[in-house]
């Protein structure tokens, strides 16, 4: 990772004075056509996520699997050498000022993660904790 990226999207604490988590989502549809962010707060998401950290690891996970070389998806042993380093700090840096964050791979998917607040949460779901899902559903 450039030093210039790290300077120009730091990371922030402001993620835990809102008290924010994200709920991460996976639509088989562009970016222009996705669902809203209320439409997709009423729905279960496909993960959870609880720091900023997470948040660029799952988005990392999904960018690179739907974009892998072709023929290597699946193999065992195959190494995957490009480099996410800049997005990744891209992802962090916003998810750590506890922003929602859109992004997907044309014609593809759209991956949605959005910012929500304890009260935001409680409302979506009725009262209920959403429970982080297992990590053999992420993607």
């Amino acid at each position: 990772m450039s030093s210039s990226t790290a300077e120009e999207w730091p990371v922030e604490q402001t993620w835990q004075l809102r008290n924010t988590h994200w709920h991460g989502y996976v639509e088989h549809t562009s970016l222009d056509a996705a669902p809203s962010r209320q439409e997709r707060l009423e729905r279960t998401p496909e993960e959870v996520l609880s720091t900023p950290e997470e948040v660029a690891a799952w988005l990392e996970v999904n960018l690179r699997g739907a974009t892998a070389p072709p023929g290597t998806e699946g193999k065992k042993g195959a190494k995957d050498l490009r480099d996410f380093s800049d997005s990744r700090q891209v992802h962090l840096s916003l998810a750590s000022r506890g922003e929602s964050i859109y992004t997907g791979v044309r014609g593809m998917f759209t991956l949605a993660v959005e910012a929500v607040t304890a009260t935001e949460c409680r409302n979506t779901h009725d009262g209920a904790e959403v429970a982080p899902l297992k990590s053999s559903r992420r993607r």
